[in-house]
């Protein structure tokens, strides 16, 4: 069986064939060029603004030690972190995350220096629950240099 040509000479079954070969040929050449570049790219990557993440939020991909979890984050484009249990956490651990932030370029977002939801103790008038208060921001004054924070969360 003869196919019909056109003016060219071209049979439409060629020309079909050609034409889908032409278009997944096109169609691959910006995926595989996206492919190529998505892991040089990655690396470069930084959010505009300090998108700050908290550890835990990445460990299904970095694991459990919190300065490999500071590398993932650096390497995703973050260049902020926060640690709400920043106090509880010893002073070598602070140390070394403070290190490890400042070998990445992470700036420290906030940390929480006092936080209570069961009482009020910022209403009473207790010289005790002044004092404790005190001794708390005092703390938290030493957290923050050692971990050259700026900012700190208290929950009054």
């Amino acid at each position: 069986m003869k196919t019909k040509s056109n003016k060219n000479g071209i049979g439409r079954r060629q020309f079909v064939k050609s034409s889908a070969y032409s278009s997944l040929a096109m169609a691959a050449l910006p995926f595989q060029s996206l492919v190529s570049k998505a892991s040089a790219s990655q690396a470069a990557h930084t959010f505009k603004l300090n998108y700050a993440p908290h550890f835990g939020m990445f460990k299904n991909h970095a694991g459990e030690d919190l300065i490999d979890q500071l590398k993932f984050m650096s390497d995703q484009g973050f260049n902020a972190f926060e640690d709400n249990g920043m106090m509880d956490r010893p002073v070598d651990v602070q140390e070394k995350i403070a290190s490890e932030m400042g070998r990445l370029g992470l700036t420290m977002g906030v940390f929480v220096a006092y936080a209570e939801f069961g009482e009020k103790t910022f209403v009473r008038a207790d010289n005790d629950v002044r004092s404790m208060l005190v001794d708390q921001m005092k703390k938290a004054v030493e957290v923050g240099k050692r971990v050259n924070a700026r900012w700190c969360t208290v929950v009054p």
